[in-house]
């Protein structure tokens, strides 16, 4: 793994507070080590995050290294589940031969970048809740209904 992509992930998981970070990462990735003795709570596994959710939602969520071993249906609903009930913001690492950026932004995730790969690249999505949808031009107060002219103008 790119060191440059180490020093991103240990960035983004260190700027949150403890109590407010769901990490989904395995023993086995370069990170884990790192962030067990930092001040990062320990690691949650991905399937133990399906079958037992959360009772509360965290401001950030980190996928590492899981999408890759779970099936499409399994990575769709770990993704889905965190995007709609479990956090506010989520960065997650998936492997873009098996996770194609197409799939990722129909899950509502955005790509931020890629990292080179020997075997292929590793794509870097994000999805905030409060700046996921841009507001249409259409939903402003100059078209709606004015109330002040309601007695001079007859629709």
């Amino acid at each position: 793994m790119p060191d440059q992509l180490l020093a991103h992930l240990e960035k983004l998981i260190v700027s949150q507070s403890p109590e407010e970070t769901l990490l989904l990462m395995q023993a086995e990735h370069p990170l884990f080590e790192k962030l067990v003795n930092s001040h990062t709570p320990t690691p949650v596994d991905g399937q133990t995050f399906l079958d037992y959710p959360p009772k509360r939602r965290y401001s950030l969520a980190i996928v590492i290294g899981y999408l890759d071993r779970l099936s499409q249906v399994s990575g769709e609903r770990l993704i889905a589940s965190l995007r709609d009930l479990y956090a506010d913001t989520i960065y997650c690492l998936a492997d873009s031969r098996y996770w194609l950026p197409e799939r990722m932004l129909a899950l509502g995730l955005r790509p931020v970048t890629f990292y080179p790969q020997s075997n292929g690249k590793l794509g870097l999505y994000y999805f905030d809740l409060y700046d996921y949808k841009r507001t249409p031009n259409w939903l402003n107060p100059k078209h709606w209904a004015h109330p002040e002219r309601w007695d001079k103008d007859r629709w």
